[in-house]
């Protein structure tokens, strides 16, 4: 099993960000796009992605990823049919790139302003993904959907979406401050994880009632109330065999807390059932 970061977690953008990824330790580097237009992001530009590949490859580092951060701005639940048609270019043009960087998923974040809350919401993500999976499909990439909702919301939207290349990227920090449960999550999704998220995170607890404004957010791994051991056990139940990807946090300097992070994962990692 190989163990990815997140763009966000390290000082830089690519291609200066595969050097920093690569000298943590990591097997792989998830990139965060900026934004949707020319020039917001080297992923949209066919020379600045021949760069990331071929820093990539000297430093004999995977891009298993690319991350459309951007869509927490409005995406495919904006009222405005407009908007949710750029969101729909966008996701097609981010497949384009990821096939071209030998990326295997596209995450496609509902966040912010992105948010599934209502049932309209919910058909919204339904016909948006479902008339961008055939270019996904197209281009042996898979869209995965990261959100705040249960387990169960995300696979009664992807029966209805009901494609083989969507699943959803499951973050088993997220789940802690959405107040869900990662490991029952996990379980119900089965093989519609189709990519994994790793911080953690601090819920509060007696810190928090003492009056530290810090106690709430996310952690260095280990401190917070994940249960590590049962989200590995439950990705091991179904069978889950892909990237780790971490999103962790930096409380004092972002190299060595990704070093930290890393080195904390891979004992997890190591105690668990997966199969590494």
């Amino acid at each position: 099993m190989n163990l990815g970061a997140m763009e966000s977690i390290l000082p830089s953008k690519a291609p200066e960000s595969i050097t920093e990824a690569a000298a943590a330790g990591f097997d792989g580097l998830e990139l965060d796009v900026a934004g949707p237009d020319p020039g917001d992001d080297p992923v949209w530009d066919p020379a600045s992605r021949d760069r990331i590949r071929r820093r990539a490859a000297e430093r004999e580092l995977e891009i298993p990823s690319i991350c459309l951060g951007f869509l927490n701005r409005g995406g495919l639940t904006a009222d405005d049919p407009d908007v949710r048609a750029d969101a729909r270019t966008a996701i097609r043009r981010s497949v384009d790139a990821a096939a071209a960087l030998d990326a295997e998923v596209v995450l496609v974040p509902f966040f912010g302003d992105a948010t599934i809350e209502t049932e309209r919401h919910r058909d919204r993500v339904v016909d948006g993904i479902r008339r961008v999976a055939d270019s996904a499909d197209a281009a042996g990439v898979t869209l995965a959907l990261e959100n705040t909702r249960s387990g169960r919301v995300n696979r009664d939207l992807l029966e209805r979406i009901d494609s083989p290349v969507v699943g959803t990227y499951y973050d088993v920090g997220n789940a802690i401050a959405y107040g869900l449960d990662p490991v029952d999550d996990i379980l119900t999704l089965g093989d519609y994880v189709a990519r994994v998220h790793v911080k953690d995170w601090d819920a509060g607890g007696e810190r928090a009632e003492n009056g530290d404004e810090d106690a709430i957010g996310s952690c260095p791994i280990g401190e917070g109330q994940v249960d590590f051991e049962g989200c590995l056990d439950a990705l091991a139940q179904v069978g889950y065999d892909d990237w780790i990807v971490l999103e962790t946090a930096s409380p004092t300097d972002p190299m060595a807390d990704a070093e930290t992070n890393l080195e904390r994962t891979r004992e997890l990692l190591e105690a668990s059932s997966l199969d590494i």
